[in-house]
């Protein structure tokens, strides 16, 4: 008579052990080599890992590119919005003579005009850097205001391309103002135009002239942008 426990088989009253058949062994070690992953699942995991990988890279040097590029246009804008308000400020409340720009300008070279006891010196077509490069058209300043008694048409300017300037810079690193017009239109009225670029030269075309732009997909990015803007100003103080 035979019975079975587990593991054992009882037979006429003696308890042996009941091994596994030999093929039942041989096939969970199939099974246990045939667990794994083969080298092409591994590589086809690699390459699907690496394009992904990819995707999420260029993606955020996009998003970089974008941020920067708002940044860059952000400050040139409030640059030239700054000069405008300043200037406009100056005109409408400070009383005394507003002398007007010269028509002609040379790049590099310091002009000035007067707004009552205030003096705006400035050169166009130069680019601002801490450490200027003559041979670059760079230059220490590109506009300062100062306080100064009595200012007129024949008070001299400063020389904004000397570091040791006196008064407040209006432009800042690797800008360059392009064009500042202020003219008289009429009865206490007076146009402002300004225009500003910020690049370096081999980023625009003619860098020095008073169109100065971006040259085709450096327009609007991180590394070159352009504003101006103009206003009519009726001066409210004499």
């Amino acid at each position: 008579m035979m019975r079975r426990l587990k593991g054992f088989v009882i037979l006429h009253n003696k308890a042996v052990r009941a091994w596994p058949a030999r093929g039942s062994l041989l096939g969970g070690r199939r099974c246990a080599l045939r667990s794994g992953f083969t080298i092409m699942e591994l590589l086809i995991a690699t390459v699907v890992f690496s394009v992904v990988l990819l995707v999420v890279t260029a993606g955020i040097l996009q998003i970089a590119r974008v941020y920067y590029k708002g940044v860059t246009e952000a400050n040139t804008q409030n640059t030239v919005r700054t000069i405008i308000d300043t200037i406009s400020q100056a005109i409408q409340f400070s009383g005394g003579d507003v002398t007007s720009t010269p028509a002609i300008t040379t790049p590099g070279s310091s002009y000035a005009f007067c707004v009552g006891n205030q003096q705006f010196s400035y050169t166009s077509g130069w680019q601002v850097e801490d450490s200027p490069n003559v041979s670059l058209n760079q230059t220490n300043h590109a506009l300062v205001q100062r306080s100064i008694a009595g200012c007129s048409s024949s008070t001299a300017a400063q020389n904004v391309r000397n570091p040791s300037v006196t008064g407040r810079d209006l432009v800042g690193p690797h800008m360059r103002l392009a064009n500042l017009v202020v003219s008289n239109i009429g009865p206490n009225q007076y146009r402002i135009q300004v225009r500003v670029v910020y690049g370096d030269n081999d980023l625009l075309n003619t860098p020095t002239a008073i169109t100065a732009n971006c040259k085709g997909i450096r327009a609007g990015t991180q590394f070159c942008s352009v504003s101006e803007l103009s206003t009519v100003v009726i001066k409210r103080v004499e």
